[in-house]
């Protein structure tokens, strides 16, 4: 049917003219949609920056209007004196860049292991680790801080950067990569005398480019973000987070808005600023390596 309705376009230019209106139609439409979408992902966003340049009688008495005609930089003088804003950007930049360091490293090792190597349970193994993804956090949560607390690591960092360095979807989406490199690249190397240390290294890893890029992606913003676990492994104020800390700014008596937002921007500038940088590049190639065939 599809030859025939071809075939007929073919034979009267007016029905081919007819269906090119609609296909461009329909991506005028397409487009249309995604920058509605676009614009609502956005509004919150643009509500931040606006209110954390806004005076307080602004923000209580238009608060939905994010444009202000006199703007200030008094929110981000409070927010300095409230809050040691810098002592908790280094706790929050220590945890997320270890976390992802390492996260890059171990989920890198496991997933070559399972690419490159054959050994008995393999795909037994490497479905119960994928089934891991299928138990909620909070089912783990009593159980991982009574283990962290028989080995005092309470208030300490270890149990915000041990447990996300390896990662069931970062090995599964690295291996779907690995999976695709053919494995003549990998005998070449050996028989120019690489290690299996060596093309893990020389070959893998630079090859495997688009699905690190988007585990250490994911990784970081995922511990940077992190509330629930700073707020239940850590109690010092000195080790606190920049998530949990800018939560104790308000009490029962007082509510003060403008400096959490103004926080919240500052907080998201990190991330803004490295999926500018490799968000582009790795984030599309890292999405559609998962649907490689291996």
């Amino acid at each position: 049917m599809q030859k025939s309705a071809a075939a007929a376009a073919d034979r009267f230019p007016a029905a081919q003219g007819y269906r090119i209106g609609w296909q461009g139609a329909g991506r005028l439409f397409a487009i249309l949609v995604l920058i509605v979408l676009s614009l609502l992902f956005l509004t919150p966003f643009l509500f931040m920056i606006g209110t954390a340049f806004k005076r307080y009688e602004d923000i209580v008495g238009d608060p939905l209007n994010p444009v202000t005609l006199h703007p200030t930089l008094s929110n981000f003088s409070h927010l300095f004196e409230k809050l040691p804003f810098f002592a908790l950007l280094a706790n929050s930049l220590i945890i997320a860049v270890s976390v992802t360091v390492l996260a890059i490293v171990f989920n890198s090792l496991v997933a070559y292991g399972f690419a490159r190597f054959e050994f008995k349970s393999k795909h037994a193994l490497f479905m119960g680790m994928l089934a891991t993804m299928m138990i909620p956090g909070q089912i783990t949560l009593v159980p991982s801080f009574m283990m962290f607390r028989s080995f005092g690591w309470l208030d300490t960092f270890w149990p915000l950067i041990l447990p996300g360095a390896v990662g069931a979807f970062g090995v599964f989406l690295i291996r779907q990569v690995m999976v695709a490199i053919p494995k003549e690249i990998f005998d070449s190397a050996r028989i120019d005398g690489c290690s299996e240390l060596g093309s893990f290294f020389r070959i893998a890893l630079p090859l495997s480019g688009s699905a690190i890029g988007i585990v250490a992606l994911l990784t970081f913003m995922g511990a940077w973000n992190d509330y629930l676990g700073p707020l239940i492994y850590l109690s010092s104020g000195s080790k606190m987070t920049l998530a949990v800390g800018l939560t104790t700014m308000n009490n029962p008596y007082k509510i003060d808005y403008a400096s959490p937002i103004t926080g919240a921007l500052l907080m998201s500038l990190p991330v803004l600023v490295l999926l500018s940088i490799v968000g582009h590049k790795y984030f599309v190639d890292g999405i559609t390596a998962g649907s490689i065939k291996g």
